[in-house]
């Protein structure tokens, strides 16, 4: 199965060279290309829905994040490729599926239509009743058993992390370097800000640049870290067909 793709971009360099890695794809095939954005509104609105759009947002006459919102039900996947990072939560407010920060390389590019080609929820191989053990820095050789699956988020403090847990709260001597390592083995936690590290299972809601977590915690989404996480957010919120 091929799925169509649309290339809309006032740069002719950028639209050059999101053709060339679309066509380093086999499953994809690109329909059109636009380095006018009104035409390409015009047109998207008498043609037929496609499968993917990659839009650039910062566009004389017309942004992209306007024209997304004509054009948002002719197509199926909605990819936004930019050199700023400013406009991310706009990208999660529009219903973009994908937030591709230029320059990017084409492995990211293929990384993201893999995902997007694949979105059913991955089937976990992991054990979530998985436990590990840190040293407190409370009494000599006291060590604590947590499990993952009851770590609500890290904090990293000075010389030392806090973990909190749906029970309690447990300082040690590590980095949040050295904890993120161990980590990284489930997918159920994503680093958001350079002094915290969340568990996904445990997000309330989300305002702004805020993450509620329980007990009250509201962690702040760090600039290095928000595209990461708005891409998480959008992978992962369920879409109306419907025009807003």
């Amino acid at each position: 199965m091929l799925y169509k793709c649309i290339v809309i971009d006032d740069e002719p360099d950028s639209v050059e060279i999101i053709n060339d890695y679309i066509q380093q794809i086999p499953e994809l095939v690109v329909l059109q290309s636009y380095i006018d954005p009104v035409k390409a509104m015009a047109n998207m609105a008498q043609g037929d829905p496609v499968d993917f759009v990659f839009m650039d947002i910062d566009m004389p006459r017309i942004s992209g994040l306007e024209l997304s919102r004509a054009i948002r039900s002719k197509t199926n996947k909605l990819i936004f490729t930019t050199a700023h990072t400013k406009y991310a939560f706009e990208a999660f407010e529009v219903e973009a599926d994908a937030y591709l920060l230029k320059p990017f390389t084409f492995a990211k590019f293929a990384l993201a239509i893999n995902k997007l080609l694949n979105d059913n929820p991955r089937v976990r191989t992991e054990d979530n009743s998985k436990e590990f053990y840190v040293k407190t820095t409370e009494e000599r050789n006291r060590f604590v058993r947590i499990k993952f699956d009851e770590v609500i988020a890290i904090e990293s403090v000075k010389n030392y992390i806090k973990i909190y847990t749906t029970t309690e709260e447990i300082m040690t001597y590590l980095t949040l370097k050295e904890i993120k390592e161990r980590f990284d083995e489930t997918d159920d936690f994503i680093q958001i800000h350079r002094s915290f590290i969340i568990s996904k299972n445990y997000i309330e809601k989300v305002e702004g640049s805020l993450v509620k977590l329980p007990k009250n915690m509201l962690i702040p989404i760090g600039t290095f870290y928000k595209d990461a996480f708005y891409d998480y957010l959008l992978k992962n919120t369920i879409k109306t067909g419907r025009n807003n």
